[in-house]
C-alpha cells in the first residue's frame, strides 16, 4: 500500500512520534482550565433556562436545522436556540476571549496577540449539541498543518495513532467538565426522552420520513456521552 503520509516522513526522516508531541503537547492551544469554568457555568445557564445559545447549522445549506430547535424546544424547554452566522462564529470568539489570542487583530495588542496559520477545532466534534458547540473545553487552537490529522479526510495508522494521543490528553486535562457534560447528557438526553421527543416531533413532520430517519441518527449521535 502507498500512504501518502508514511513517505513524506520516510523521505525527510522524521519519526511520527515527533510529530505526534509536537502536534498535541506544544503546538495545540488549550483554553487554561481555570479561565473556562466560568463560561461553562454561563452556558449551562443559558442553556437549561432558555436563553439564547448557538449551534452549528444540519442539513444541506442548513435548512434541516429546525429539526433540532423543535428537538431541544421539547428536550431542554429551550426556545431560543439559534444556529450561528458562519458556524464557527461564536466558537472563535470564545477562543479568542479565553486564550488571549485572536485571528483578527492586525498585530498584538494589550489584550491578544495574534494568531496565524491556527484554527478553531471542537476537540469532541458534536456541534449541533448546544452544550458542547460553544463548550470552552471542547475548543482549542490547532495549527492548520497539523489539522489533516484529527479531520476526516485522512486515514491510516498515522492519523489513527494522533486521534487517540489528542483525545487522551484532551479527555485527561478537562476530565471534570466532560463529568459535568456526561450527568447533563444523562439528565436531559436519555434514550427514552429521545425517542419520546422524536415520537412527538413524528407526529408533525414537515419533512420526509427519509430526512427525518436521517435527523434521528444524527441526533442520537450529537447527544450521546463522551466515553
Amino acid at each position: 500500500m502507498r500512504d501518502s503520509y508514511t513517505r513524506f516522513f520516510e523521505h525527510f526522516n522524521i519519526e511520527f512520534k515527533e510529530i505526534i508531541s509536537f502536534g498535541v503537547e506544544m503546538d495545540t492551544i488549550y483554553p487554561d482550565s481555570d479561565k473556562i469554568k466560568t463560561e461553562w457555568k454561563d452556558l449551562i445557564d443559558s442553556v437549561t433556562n432558555d436563553k439564547q445559545v448557538y449551534i452549528r447549522g444540519y442539513g444541506r445549506d442548513a435548512h434541516a436545522t429546525d429539526l433540532y430547535k423543535e428537538l431541544y424546544e421539547i428536550l431542554l424547554g429551550n426556545g431560543k436556540i439559534k444556529k450561528d452566522s458562519t458556524n464557527n462564529a461564536k466558537p472563535t470568539q470564545l477562543l479568542q476571549k479565553i486564550t488571549g489570542f485572536s485571528k483578527t487583530i492586525k498585530k498584538d495588542n494589550a489584550k491578544s496577540k495574534k494568531i496565524s496559520n491556527y484554527q478553531v477545532t471542537h476537540i469532541f466534534g458534536r456541534t449541533k449539541n448546544p452544550f458542547l458547540f460553544t463548550a470552552p473545553w471542547n475548543l482549542v487552537w490547532k495549527s492548520k498543518i497539523m489539522d489533516p490529522f484529527t479531520g476526516h479526510e485522512s486515514k491510516g495508522k498515522n492519523t489513527d495513532e494522533y486521534k487517540t494521543a489528542f483525545l487522551k490528553k484532551s479527555k485527561d486535562k478537562y476530565a471534570e467538565f466532560i463529568k459535568e457534560y456526561n450527568a447533563l447528557a444523562s439528565q436531559y438526553f436519555s434514550a427514552e426522552k429521545i425517542d419520546n421527543a422524536f415520537n412527538q416531533m413524528e407526529s408533525n413532520l414537515k419533512v420526509s420520513i427519509t430526512v427525518f430517519n436521517k435527523f434521528k441518527n444524527d441526533a442520537r449521535n450529537e447527544l450521546k456521552k463522551i466515553e
